[in-house]
């Protein structure tokens, strides 16, 4: 009887721990079954979201670093320009001699061009054909001669021989106003002169006021977008380029800057 009960016992206590082992088999058959379909669909849906934003954060920086560098570049042509300018104008009227007339040359209808001169290299003494027309030492050589000009939306730069060099481009205006010595009143040293004036009496030039409005390059701005419709205007206050007529998203910078003629009304 005792032998019984105790095989019954052991019996039972076998069945309890097989089934408690087929349990614990079939959750550890559960946890190895994998992810279900929506828990996978879940997942692809959220990690695609993470890419998705960080490529957008990519190209976000990417056009942001290209509108940057074609601000540099803008502003790097520009002031280059603006520089050779102002640099080489200061010397109109340079003559040491007082035998080559140097001096400025305004254009009597626009005031997207100048040509000045001076008399640095004495081209009319040195022996050398500077004109390249086959004759050394003519009258008309005796001065150095620069011709800024605003052409295809370019600064171009020509010297006494023709030669013709492109400093800057992407330019929308180039402007000269000339202000010097009133040819009615000698005390009015600050008389701006009209284009026509200007080039009626190149003599009494003192100073110009020179402008340079450029823009980026034939790309638009697609990182920042900032319409354009400023009315750029001079020192004196003229209006150089309106773009309230037609604004654009193009990024523009205008330098000014006025140049003292300093060897003006020296001979």
């Amino acid at each position: 009887m005792i032998l019984n009960h105790i095989l019954t016992s052991e019996t039972k206590t076998m069945n309890s721990k097989k089934a408690h082992a087929d349990l614990m088999g079939e959750k550890q058959m559960t946890r190895n079954a994998g992810f279900t379909l929506i828990e996978l669909m879940i997942a692809m849906a959220i990690f695609s979201l993470v890419i998705a934003g960080v490529i957008g954060a990519f190209w976000e920086q990417l056009r942001s670093h290209n509108t940057q560098q074609q601000i540099l570049a803008m502003q790097q042509n520009a002031r280059a320009a603006m520089y050779f300018i102002t640099t080489e104008m200061r010397m109109a009227g340079y003559d040491p001699t007082g035998t080559s007339d140097a001096g400025l040359t305004p254009d009597n209808a626009v005031r997207t061009t100048t040509t000045f001169s001076m008399n640095i290299s004495d081209g009319a003494n040195d022996g050398i054909d500077n004109d390249g027309d086959g004759t050394p030492d003519e009258a008309n050589e005796a001065s150095d001669y620069i011709t800024y000009d605003l052409v295809n939306n370019q600064i171009t730069r020509t010297d006494g021989t023709g030669i013709t060099q492109i400093l800057a481009d992407n330019i929308d205006a180039l402007d000269f106003v000339y202000h010097g010595v009133n040819p009615a009143d000698p005390t009015d040293t600050n008389f701006r002169f009209s284009t026509a004036g200007a080039a009626a009496n190149q003599d009494n030039i003192r100073s110009v006021n020179v402008t340079i409005i450029a823009r980026i390059a034939a790309v638009m701005v697609v990182s920042y977008k900032v319409e354009d419709d400023t009315q750029y205007r001079n020192i004196d206050g003229d209006m150089v380029l309106n773009m309230n007529l037609a604004p654009d998203n193009f990024r523009r910078i205008m330098l000014q800057k006025t140049v003292k003629l300093r060897n003006m009304g020296l001979n």
